[in-house]
């Protein structure tokens, strides 16, 4: 997978922490740990993101788009919908390069049907959330075996014995040191 396109709203719905989030925290809170989870799983797997959320529609609203932490968030505008938008991006997409490259992540059955006609492969925003999960969970098994290696790491005079660390602090007060002076 080289692109994944969120249906936004729709992640939102689908993954039971960010509807938690979304009756506490409201919809801006829900969307921020989205993009947020979708940013860091961008950056462990090098994977391109774009997001998009539909926007009130009003004639003549123009769409938005921004990239906030290495994730393209699109909010619609005008008479698009977001599934119009995920469909036009993952036709441009594959114009770029393989469909095969191209995920879509959705929980709509239909938008999923239309973009696999592309040839555009899909997953539910359940398997986006456990894929999500278990990047995070190899990123941080990662981090946590850098931090013990660094922890048992050893300085070179560890591996010295003795007699040469004695020489070396000679040497480095200046002290002559002659082969057999003590």
């Amino acid at each position: 997978m080289r692109v994944l396109i969120v249906d936004g709203y729709n992640t939102v719905h689908a993954w039971p922490s960010l509807r938690t989030t979304l009756a506490q925290h409201g919809l801006e809170e829900a969307r921020r740990r989205l993009v947020r989870a979708l940013s860091e799983y961008g950056a462990t797997t090098r994977v391109e993101v774009t997001v998009v959320f539909d926007a009130p529609r009003r004639a003549g609203r123009p769409p938005s788009e921004e990239t906030v932490d290495g994730v393209h968030v699109r909010f619609t505008g005008g008479h698009d919908s977001a599934d119009n938008v995920i469909e036009r991006l993952a036709y441009l997409a594959t114009r770029q390069g393989p469909a095969t490259d191209v995920v879509v992540a959705t929980s709509d059955r239909l938008q999923r049907d239309i973009v696999r006609a592309m040839g555009v492969t899909t997953m539910d925003s359940r398997a986006l959330e456990e894929e999500v999960r278990l990047a995070a969970q190899s990123t941080e098994q990662s981090a946590q075996a850098m931090r013990e290696q660094a922890r048992s790491a050893r300085r070179v005079e560890h591996h010295l014995s003795p007699e040469v660390l004695r020489r070396l602090e000679r040497m480095r007060r200046g002290e002559e040191d002659t082969p057999g002076a003590e």
